[in-house]
């Protein structure tokens, strides 16, 4: 026994200085990279001493509402998520830039409903306040939360072959229990196992307190508010595309519904402007601009200390292959699936739930 409690010390030392030198490097790398630059924005192409700015803001992943502590302590907040502070230091960085228009290049599945509204506001009222053309762009998927988002735009241009739409609601998963016998939870799967079933005692005051109990159904009453919530976050959605593509609202949920479109079915339905790259998408706002030539920049900078390819730290932490980094974004994301009002294009990220 004393032998199995040193080998355990040991193996709770090195992991706890590993993960201590993690957040250490997380920490230094962080601040290099915010102080290292005065602005997220590089020059890309085009004439570099010309005054005609275009930028170029690429934003990749679900839309979340913030990222986790840990992604804030490590560092790895700025890799495959979107969220509102993310947007609000890029946008503050646009702002000294002093560009004539901005071009996002997007790839998402959407999200959280609160988040990708917010997201919305900022591109919208950056838009209004600098008097700026806003361009959205999307090379694969543009779909949920991220078209609520492309719609505080002038124009939306996608790539050939990339999704778009899904303009629908999903709310929290109410899931029961009947009889059960089992149950996993934890990272590693552990189970808890009764054969005369699971029982679940609370403490609550007020009806509904603990809505969403798994362990009692839900009442006609409950699911009726519940569908209310979704069904009134549906209609501000529907509102906002009808108002800002010009399509009829019965068009938009009789016709177009939920459905995911390819480009040039999303064109014909007004979703979209047009399938361009992104050099040609560059070229109609030039020419909109009536600018002869561009200066384009774009947040394309790469961070000294990547997580995503720290493959010898990866393979120690899961042998399934999936980095550290989508671990606690699936997690994010199957929260936001699963316990809040979400405008997602449902399982598309692996499932961690």
């Amino acid at each position: 026994m004393t032998h199995f409690f040193s080998t355990f010390t040991k193996i709770l030392g090195s992991l706890t200085a590993i993960l201590t030198f993690i957040i250490i490097i997380g920490l230094i790398i962080s601040f290099i990279n915010r102080s290292s630059d005065k602005s997220s924005f590089t020059y890309l192409q085009g004439d570099k001493a010309s005054a005609n700015k275009i930028a170029i803001l690429n934003i990749n992943g679900p839309i979340i509402s913030e990222p986790t502590n840990f992604y804030n302590i490590t560092g790895m907040g700025n890799f495959d998520a979107i969220y509102p502070s993310l947007i609000e230091n890029y946008l503050i960085d646009l702002q000294q830039e002093e560009v004539l228009g901005l071009i996002v290049s997007i790839n998402s599945p959407g999200g959280s409903v609160s988040a990708s509204h917010t997201i919305y506001n900022l591109f919208n009222q950056f838009k209004i306040k600098n008097n700026i053309p806003l361009y959205f762009y999307s090379t694969d998927m543009l779909t949920s939360g991220a078209y609520w988002v492309s719609l505080s735009a002038n124009k939306i241009f996608t790539n050939y072959g990339a999704l778009i739409g899904s303009i629908g609601v999903k709310g929290p998963d109410w899931i029961y229990y009947n009889s059960p016998t089992s149950l996993s939870t934890g990272l590693f799967g552990n189970a808890v196992e009764s054969p005369k079933g699971i029982e679940l005692f609370s403490n609550t005051a007020g009806i509904s307190k603990d809505i969403l109990n798994p362990f009692r159904q839900p009442s006609k009453k409950e699911i009726s508010q519940l569908q209310n919530m979704v069904n009134n976050i549906y209609n501000d959605f529907v509102n906002l595309v009808s108002s800002n593509r010009k399509i009829e609202k019965n068009i938009v949920v009789n016709e177009i519904g939920a459905m995911i479109y390819n480009s040039k079915e999303a064109q014909k339905h007004y979703l979209i402007d047009g399938q361009k790259n992104i050099n040609e998408t560059i070229e109609v706002m030039a020419k909109e601009l009536n600018l002869d030539n561009t200066n384009i920049i774009s947040n394309n900078k790469k961070n000294l200390f990547n997580f995503q390819k720290f493959n010898f730290f990866m393979n120690v932490l899961d042998n399934k292959q999936y980095t550290l980094n989508e671990n606690l974004i699936n997690k994010k994301f199957c929260n936001n699936i699963k316990n809040e009002f979400s405008v997602t294009t449902f399982n598309f990220y692996n499932s961690m739930c």
